[in-house]
């Protein structure tokens, strides 16, 4: 298990034990986050780059988040990425975004400039990035389904709307997350081009099309009940953006390719190192600290 870093009302606690930063330090916030193999990625890159600084996984209560941003805990904090649950939350408290960043409604890299933070968001490039390699099909997808709603859900949605698969649906269970979510497709202006609807499970049919699937449910939420049993005739593509000990276990439906979440955390994470650093981003290095993570 990871080194993990936590934020209390007396300050950081490394491991449990009282911790002062030293030097310059960047992390990445969420809940669960022992999981998170950015710190293997991100340390390897400052390494080969030569930067003095350190990453690491930092368990965040949204609670929390103001007194890292306004305490003299954040002191030597330089930057940090987000995972679940927190990119709308960080993203809310931001002094300044970026087009991505404000498009998506989701925080997932913060920079820290004179205590400001910054927000940015590499999920959307990332996915793109990835699905324009993985996708086997001739031409396009004919239809993309979004399993989820939340911060990652909608950078899926952004990046197959910039992709132009022309029919995209999102599927979630909460009617409040789907409201949620309704609403940033009308101030995005895709209401009327992105379907929402309850997540149920499937009725034992096989597509009559090319589809893509890209889950973005929550840690060990089984994803299988939702697929059908098989891909049909078409390319059937399933993008699970969990790895890890958050992906269930079990083989996807016959026929479809399947794609686990580390190509996405490379290429996100690769992006994020660029917004804090500028080139050259050592990929290769940050390719195989993931692989023997």
């Amino acid at each position: 298990m990871l080194d993990v870093l936590e934020l209390g009302a007396e300050g950081w606690r490394h491991n449990g034990e009282p911790w002062v930063p030293q030097r310059p330090f960047y992390g990445v916030l969420g809940d669960p986050v022992a999981h998170s193999l950015s710190p293997n990625m991100h340390n390897a890159a400052l390494r080969e780059r030569e930067i003095d600084a350190e990453y690491l996984a930092i368990r965040m209560e949204a609670g929390m988040l103001r007194q890292l941003k306004e305490g003299e805990a954040s002191t030597l904090l330089a930057g940090f990425n987000v995972t679940a649950p927190l990119k709308e939350a960080v993203a809310a408290l931001c002094d300044g975004r970026t087009d991505q960043a404000r498009d998506i409604g989701a925080v997932n890299t913060v920079r820290i400039e004179d205590g400001k933070w910054l927000g940015h968001n590499t999920d959307s490039g990332g996915i793109s990035t990835v699905l324009a390699e993985a996708w086997q099909g001739e031409g396009l997808p004919a239809k993309a389904i979004v399993l989820g709603a939340g911060g990652s859900a909608r950078a899926a949605v952004e990046a197959v709307v910039q992709w132009e698969v022309p029919h995209v649906e999102i599927r979630n269970r909460s009617a409040a997350g789907r409201q949620r979510i309704g609403q940033w497709l009308k101030r995005r202006g895709l209401a009327g081009s992105v379907t929402v609807g309850p997540l149920n499970d499937a009725d034992g049919s096989v597509p009559d099309s090319s589809t893509l699937w890209i889950c973005c449910l929550a840690a060990g939420v089984d994803v299988m009940p939702f697929l059908p049993v098989a891909a049909g005739r078409e390319a059937a593509l399933l993008m699970d953006l969990r790895y890890g000990d958050q992906l269930p276990s079990g083989n996807p439906p016959l026929g479809f390719s399947f794609l686990d979440g580390l190509p996405v955390l490379l290429m996100q994470g690769g992006l994020a190192f660029a917004w804090w650093f500028g080139p050259p981003v050592p990929w290769s290095v940050m390719r195989d600290a993931l692989a023997t993570g």
